[in-house]
């Protein structure tokens, strides 16, 4: 990855560090990082970064910070630095220390410390942008120096003979930080964690000890794991999937549910294997009903031997080392989260994703129960809401359009004043589909975005989230479409279908809904190749009777 540091201190032992990880650009000279942004033909645009760190150190500037109007000033003219960096570079993300002053100062007892002020100040400023579509995140440096002391993590000496303010644990420490921000823009790198229940979510173990002996509880030995759940349970509200893995009898595990502190319940759960077979055959189970790799798992489990087979049986899993003093529980999960969780935006979607997978699995169930697949769909009751995308789903919108592989028919990204520039155009739209079932709201599942000209409509982009496919969504969204269209008197349609790594599965798609190849299709299908199609808008397909669509295009 190719990252541009930007800073008003030097960072030339920083960029080293992170050299290891990433590729770094360093402006010439001290103190040139405005310079850099503003001139559009400054080194920082010519190097084509894919992420820039701007860290920036209160202290360097005098005679600033004693005064509020001047201290907001500066703050104001950094903020619309950072909004030119991202109106020029519009896709890459930005990521931007958080004020903290380190100098020593002389204080009374009653006066006002305007450096928190500060420091909410410039923190309601970045998040203002990003709120008005900027992909510019607080990097929250000033975390670091709570968790390592401020006298540990600063180092006069260096700063007044080099210019540089961070002792080498805080340039180890920010490193780090800017490095898990920076996996973060690629995506979260795993997806659920398995625990373990005795000894892991609980103090003793249930089937010996029985509930009343267990440690959980809001005070003392208990406390450690009841706060283990609360980070769990944080995950889980953040996307995390959770997944039990115990070796115990059901009718003994069923009671702690009902625990008073027992703050983890099923429906917080996408699976749950408790019996007595091999974990490692257990995590395979889950993976195939889950439909995601091994490689996606994390396991926490406190006895050595289930980790060593995890290891042995299982080697994608990633396995975590459980702590000997479990006070330190916590403070692993929370390590955890940050190493393979961590993620920069959180949708109402990932919020409620471990309701959506139980309720795939209820799918799944009464699908192998079927006489036929048409039997099954037609028994899902499923509704369709077909319309023009409404500002409170812009995120979900880039989210799709930037994750979705399999179901993408082009797999072109847009970024957040992309996707709203073509909204606001009276010659494009962007196409939202929401789907539910008996079974729960799947939530917004599909995007299109459409260009037109004249009489003619042009597919741009055509994505669907995995998790509905097979279900004849895109045949009912194309009969949908063809009202609208011919609503709009657009006569002819014309798409493309160009061949990435990950999206075989909708190779034939134009073909199998009655769209007509150009004189290119019959190229040979091969990543990067694009196949043409064309077809008029009143041979498109009718409804497959499948779906309610009662509110399509109904604003």
């Amino acid at each position: 990855m190719r990252v541009a540091l930007l800073s008003n201190v030097t960072v030339d032992l920083l960029a080293d560090q992170l050299r290891h990880d990433v590729d770094i650009y360093v402006p010439a000279g001290f103190d040139t990082w405005q310079q850099e942004i503003l001139s559009a033909d400054s080194g920082l645009y010519e190097y084509g970064p894919e992420s820039i760190v701007v860290l920036l150190y209160a202290d360097g500037h005098e005679n600033i910070w004693d005064c509020k109007e001047n201290g907001e000033q500066l703050i104001m003219e950094w903020v619309n630095t950072f909004e030119t960096l991202a109106n020029r570079l519009p896709n890459i993300p930005v990521f931007v220390s958080s004020f903290h002053m380190a100098g020593d100062n002389c204080h009374y007892a009653t006066e006002q410390r305007l450096n928190l002020y500060f420091a909410e100040f410039m923190n309601q400023q970045i998040h203002k942008l990003y709120d008005e579509g900027k992909r510019i995140y607080a990097l929250p440096v000033d975390d670091l120096v709570y968790d390592i002391g401020k006298k540990a993590f600063y180092s006069p000496k260096m700063w007044y003979i080099g210019s540089m303010p961070y002792s080498i644990k805080g340039l180890t420490a920010l490193s780090e930080l800017i490095i898990q921000y920076l996996s973060a823009s690629k995506g979260a790198k795993k997806k659920c964690i398995a625990v373990d229940l005795d000894n892991t979510l609980w103090g003793g173990v249930i089937g010996e000890d029985g509930i009343e002996n267990i440690q959980l509880s809001n005070s003392k030995e208990g406390r450690r794991y009841k706060d283990a759940q609360r980070l769990l349970k944080q995950m889980k509200n953040q996307g995390v999937m959770l997944a039990i893995l115990s070796k115990n009898n059901l009718e003994d595990v069923e009671p702690v549910f009902s625990h008073p502190d027992m703050l983890l319940k099923h429906e917080d759960f996408v699976a749950e294997s408790i019996n007595w077979d091999s974990k490692a055959g257990n995590i395979r189970q889950v993976a195939k009903d889950l439909n995601i790799g091994l490689d996606a798992f994390v396991f926490l489990d406190d006895n050595p031997a289930e980790r060593e087979q995890m290891k042995a049986e299982c080697p994608e899993v990633t396995v975590v080392e459980f702590p000997k003093d479990t006070s330190k529980l916590p403070e692993v999960l929370s390590q955890v989260y940050r190493q393979y969780f961590f993620r920069l935006d959180v949708t109402a979607e990932d919020a409620e994703k471990t309701a959506m997978y139980q309720a795939e699995k209820k799918r799944k169930t009464e699908f192998s129960a079927s006489a036929s697949p048409e039997d099954f769909l037609k028994n899902l009751h499923m509704k369709m809401d077909i319309h023009l995308m409404k500002p409170e789903e812009l995120k979900r919108v880039v989210q799709l359009v930037n994750k979705t592989n399999q179901f993408n028919t082009t797999t072109r990204r847009y970024d957040q004043d992309q996707i709203s520039a073509f909204n606001a155009q009276i010659n494009a739209d962007v196409i939202a589909v929401r789907m539910s079932d008996k079974y729960g709201d799947q939530g917004l599942v599909g995007v299109m975005i459409v260009k037109y000209a004249g009489n003619s409509a042009e597919i741009d982009t055509f994505l669907m989230s995995c998790r509905v496919m097979g279900r004849k969504a895109e045949i009912e969204i194309m009969a949908e479409l063809k009202k609208y269209w011919l609503q709009k008197s657009i006569r002819t349609i014309s798409a493309s279908y160009i061949r990435s790594a990950k999206n075989a599965p909708v190779c034939r798609l134009y073909d199998k809904l009655g769209f007509s190849p150009a004189d290119n299709s019959d190229v040979e299908i091969e990543v990067g190749a694009k196949c043409d199609y064309r077809i008029k808008t009143e041979d498109l397909p009718d409804t497959t009777g499948f779906f309610d669509c009662t509110d399509c295009f109904v604003s």
